[in-house]
This record gives C-alpha cells, structure tokens and sequence, in this order.
C-alpha cells in the first residue's frame, strides 16, 4: 500500500547542474508487508551533481506563496528555466515564465515564479471549476501556510498532509528559559529552509512545557493526560535507543529552571552533547513538535499522518554503526511517510530494504532531450563492498597510495611473467605493499606462490 499524498515525478530544465532532467518516483516494490513502512527514496553522486538541488527543487513545490526561504529561486539559469511535476495525481510546474499547457486554468504569481497546476488524468491545465473528478490539494495547502496563525482558537483549518525539511547540521544548544509559556509560533515556520528549520529555544521551550504539563497531570491523579503528554519525547527516547543504544531522558530542571538531557545516567547540557547525538534530537525533535502542533483533518497517532519528509545529507556526524540505523528506525516511525535522503554513505544505502536509489550523474553529463533517472533497489542484503561497487562506481578497496602501488605490482608482475629472469623489481614492490598491513601482505603473498607456481622459479618476500 503506497502513501497517500505521494510525490509521482519531478522535471528539472535549466535548473542548477540539470539541463533536462526527469526522475519518476516509484511506490515501494513490497506492496503486501506485516509491517507498514514508510516510502525511502536516496539520492547518491559525487559532489556536485544536485543532489541538494534536486532536494531544494521538490522542498519548493510545497513551500509557502512568497517565501523568504526558498533555496532553488538562485539556481535558476534563465527565463525559460523550469521545474514540473506530479503530485496526488496532479500534475503542475513552476518556472520564471508561465507556460499555459492548454487553455484556461488557475496561474497564481509568487515572486519571480509562476505556478500552473494540471490535472494529469485529464492532460488539462486545471481550473475553471470544472466537471473534474479529482481537485488540487495542494494550492489550497500553499494559500494556507501564509496565513495559518496558531494562536485563533476559532480557525476551522485542517490538514490532510505536511511537508517538512531537514538538513544533518547539529543546531540544537543551549537556550536560557524564562518559564512555561504557550508556544503560538506556526508549525510552518521556516518548515523547509533546510539549515534553519529546527529553531533551538522553541525546541527547549516545547520539551519543557512538555515534561510541566505532564507533572501536572500527575499531580492530578490523571495518568491518561500524563502518557499523552509523555508520549512524543517517549518515542524520541526510544528511536535514540534503538539507533544509539544510548539511555536518554528530558528533564526539567527547577532550580534554576532549565531542560537538560540525561544520557546513560549522567545529566549534560545540550551543548554537551556529542555532534551525531544532537544532530539527530534537533531535527526528530522538531519534527515531533511541529506534528504535534498542527490540526489535522484525520485524527490519529501524530507520526502516522501523511508527511514528505527532505533529509540533507543525513549521515553527517554520524558513526557508521548509527548511519546504518537511523533511517530503518525513521521508516517504522513514520509509517505513512514519502522521504526523500540525500547520503554519502553506504552504510546509509545498505540499511533500508524498500527502498530506492538513484545515482545521480557526475556534473556536465549531457544527453540528447531528456535525460530519464531511474532508481534502483536499496541495498540491503547486499555487502558494502557490491553496495560501493554497483551503487556508489568505486570498485577499490584501498587508498590511493595503495592501489599505486598495486598498479605497479601487477604490471611488473606481466613483466615478469613474459620473461622470468629477474625478479627484483616485483619483489621490491611486493615488499612495500606487504609492509603497509597485513591484508595487502597476504594478497601479494598469494601472488608471488601462484607466479612461482607458474614459472618455475622461487619468488617470495625479502
């Protein structure tokens, strides 16, 4: 079963490094599982390639009219520069210059931009109230998010669906707090600016109001309220479990009044705390906020509503054991989930299975009309090694130094092997290899026995 409110495809012209560039978005291959998972797409390449552009480009379809945030306005190359796409079987695009892909239709203005939204099923550009069978969701979201205002208790606004974007910097720090106090800024709020999204002193003051009002339920004898009130940082402290294998609890602190955060029984500063442990805090944290925050149409656990999720660079300041947990645990957190990733990592790539992967090209690729992007399978089941090899292009296993050398190795050892007079030359490098560890000693090892074996005459290590 896919997610609803899904992205279907994206079209990228003249925008950043892409020319003409399509990627379709395809829906889990696993359509029947025990456990519903949320949908993973990972964008890899070499630096440069845009793979955050591709991330700011799809962040920028739900971003609110007018934004001061948008991060894909400067990467534009000219007037006829364009991103299309598909979403909730809607097609529409945005551009500097308006395109009308058939007549009539709904065009709304937002700065330098233009938008158009179509009905795919239909191939008309939508509007006009027509006899369609299905009508955007998505503008009206967009108007929303402008005016959305927290604080009118008398708003009738519901929410079907959300859009959130995170990059792995580690903001969280350390903020003074005044004292319990109602947070009234929207849940929208810088949602995909990426860097700025996690906004620290909000982030303190929700855990802090969150760890009062469950006290005060307590005191109370209301447990009912106390677990509602404990269950989104209970679901943060368990997904650190699972990912870190580190105890962690929030704490309020009264005297003076400040939140702090136990880790493995010792209570730190959030300054204090490792770069991979905050980074991950800062951003499920705010996550957890927003989401709860936000009023939604369809009333069910927070991390099950329909959320598209941006993850930049996910894997920064993470050990490899955490980057190979971070995003299973994020897929059964957020079951009803789109997620877009960008990585470096193969530890990240081999961690998910439904999942896809799509390898962007190295910068200046070019090709005649559209150049088509097509994912592939996640790697899980398959070995760093394939992962780095058929995903990641690098088919070495050691640094560069040493593959010079094995360079070297093997040419003298074609040398040798035509003529077997004087060994030197291969043994010389074969000594130096075998210096460096004792994996390189052992292959040359093997080596030097199997051309012997070959020649007839004795080669082996000085």
């Amino acid at each position: 079963m896919t997610s609803p409110y899904r992205l279907e495809a994206v079209q990228l012209q003249g925008v950043g490094v892409f020319d003409n560039t399509l990627i379709r978005f395809k829906p889990i291959e696993s359509a029947e599982q025990d456990e519903k998972l949320a949908e993973i797409h990972l964008f890899i390449g070499p630096n440069g390639c845009g793979k955050s552009t591709l991330l700011y480009a799809l962040a920028e379809i739900f971003e609110e009219f007018d934004s001061s945030t948008s991060l894909i306005r400067n990467r534009f190359w000219d007037a006829e520069s364009r991103v299309n796409f598909s979403f909730d079987d809607q097609a529409g695009g945005y551009g500097v210059k308006n395109y009308i892909l058939d007549e009539g239709g709904i065009v709304t203005k937002f700065g330098s931009f233009i938008w158009n939204v179509i009905d795919v099923n239909k191939g008309k550009v939508f509007g006009h109230g027509g006899p369609y069978a299905k009508a955007s969701i998505l503008l009206p979201y967009k108007r929303i998010l402008t005016s959305f205002k927290l604080s009118n208790p008398h708003s009738q606004t519901k929410f079907f669906f959300t859009s959130l974007a995170y990059s792995g910097q580690r903001t969280l720090r350390s903020e003074p707090l005044t004292g319990i106090q109602q947070i009234t800024n929207s849940p929208f709020e810088n949602a995909l600016s990426f860097d700025y999204t996690v906004r620290p002193k909000i982030l303190l003051q929700w855990i802090a109001n969150n760890r009062a009002q469950s006290a005060l339920a307590r005191a109370d004898n209301d447990s009912n309220a106390a677990a509602t009130y404990d269950l989104a940082l209970k679901r943060i402290t368990g997904l650190i479990q699972e990912m870190c294998d580190m105890e962690v609890e929030f704490r309020l602190e009264r005297s003076p009044l400040a939140v702090k955060i136990k880790v493995n029984g010792d209570v730190i500063e959030f300054d204090g705390l490792p770069d991979g442990l905050k980074s991950i805090i800062s951003w499920v944290a705010d996550l957890s906020l927003r989401l709860e925050a936000i009023p939604w149409e369809v009333e069910q656990d927070i991390f099950s509503q329909p959320i598209i999720l941006f993850l930049d660079e996910v894997d920064i300041h993470l050990h490899p054991k955490w980057q190979r947990r971070i995003l299973p645990a994020i897929q059964k957190l957020l079951p009803n989930s789109q997620i877009f990733v960008t990585t470096h990592s193969p530890f990240v790539v081999g961690s998910v299975e439904n999942a896809w992967v799509y390898r962007l090209p190295e910068p200046g690729t070019k090709t005649d009309g559209v150049m088509e992007i097509e994912g592939v399978p996640s790697g899980a089941g398959k070995s760093y090694r394939l992962i780095l090899n058929e995903i990641f292009g690098i088919d070495k296993e050691f640094d560069i130094e040493t593959e010079a050398l094995f360079d070297e190795f093997y040419q003298a050892r074609a040398i040798f092997l035509k003529t077997p007079t004087n060994a030197d030359s291969v043994i010389k490098i074969a000594n130096q290899l075998a210096a460096r560890g004792e994996e390189t000693a052992a292959i040359v090892t093997r080596e030097l026995r199997q051309m012997s074996r070959v020649t007839g005459v004795e080669v082996s290590l000085a």
